[in-house]
């Protein structure tokens, strides 16, 4: 059974922060009625569930790991405001993934968000607090993982894109290492729109994943470009008409066929290059490919592909997010 605790910061009428402590648990079954859409039968899912039902609301943050095998789905879960990005989505999210990183079980995750809609960006309401006080939400301090944590997640992320997707919301798709977006999506940096700074990384990571032209022109206008055109500037991996679905296809073909234990390094050397030489890259897989060649996976990635199988690799054994480290 999962088990994390987090907290949830909603606003009250004075503008200060409220926190109610809730837990994360794996439960069983639910009902297909009262899941989330597309899905049918009876699934596991972690839900969080409030030590003072009083005071509960509905949790921002929804993971399921069971809709296919080897993969977790996190969604962003604030439909009556299409998902906009609080402090208390960024705690669960952050929690969600540090939950998922560490079970065997999950070999890659599929993050999407709720009723259609990725996500907007900051919530408004937010920054309206924020322009009156000059300062974020001093909270967002006691979140346990650091603002960059998605990047270190050692398991493949693939993003599933409907609907706006903007801001802080662009950032963490773009921290995924797959995204797949509707032709009619809508993405944007936003930032200069409302008067600030490319923010959370945002300039970093365009620029590192679509080339400085295109991302000087994105981060500068702030301009909203739709799925189709996100993709042929490469913002996005690709375009399809059910996001969701084909992302849980690619999340679902690396959980079955690609070794958790390499793909986690392919991961650090991914997010790493930019750091090191090309010599430096050559020297560092050195170092440790023996321990690979020796290890049992590639032994079945080997033994499967002559036998023109499927291979069956192990899980990582309580894998944690790459530690000490920021992209």
């Amino acid at each position: 059974m999962y088990r994390s605790r987090i907290y949830y910061y909603q606003i009250d009428s004075d503008w200060k922060f409220l926190i109610a402590p809730c837990m994360m648990v794996r439960t069983r079954p639910i009902k297909a009625e009262n899941s989330t859409r597309g899905l049918g039968g009876h699934r596991d899912t972690l839900q969080l569930h409030f030590a003072d039902e009083s005071r509960a609301v509905t949790s921002p943050v929804l993971v399921d790991v069971d809709r296919r095998p080897g993969v977790g789905v996190v969604t962003l879960n604030r439909p009556e405001r299409r998902n906009a990005w609080t402090v208390a989505m960024q705690s669960g999210y952050y929690a969600a993934l540090a939950e998922l990183s560490a079970s065997p079980e999950v070999r890659a995750i599929v993050v999407t968000g709720a009723a259609g809609s990725f996500c907007p960006g900051a919530d408004v309401e937010a920054l309206t607090v924020y322009t009156e006080t000059g300062t974020t939400n001093p909270l967002a301090a006691d979140i346990e993982q650091p603002e960059w944590f998605p990047a270190t997640v050692p398991k493949p992320m693939v993003a599933a894109i409907e609907g706006p997707c903007a801001g802080i919301g662009l950032v963490q798709a773009l921290m995924c290492d797959v995204r797949v977006a509707a032709p009619d999506a809508r993405l944007s940096t936003a930032f200069v729109r409302r008067g600030l700074p490319a923010m959370h990384g945002g300039e970093w990571l365009l620029e590192r994943l679509v080339g400085a032209g295109v991302a000087h022109e994105l981060l500068l206008s702030g301009r909203t470009v739709d799925g189709s055109q996100a993709d042929r500037r490469g913002v996005v991996t690709e375009c399809a008409d059910d996001p969701l679905e084909r992302a849980l296809q690619i999340a679902q073909d690396m959980a079955e066929r690609c070794s958790p234990a390499a793909m986690a390094h392919v991961k650090r050397q991914l997010w790493s290059t930019h750091r090191r030489t090309l010599a430096a890259s050559v020297s560092a897989v050195d170092e440790v490919v023996d321990d690979f060649l020796s290890s049992a996976d590639v032994a079945e990635g080997v033994r499967s592909f002559v036998e023109r199988r499927t291979p069956r690799f192990a899980g990582l054994a309580a894998a944690t997010p790459f530690p000490g480290e920021s992209p």
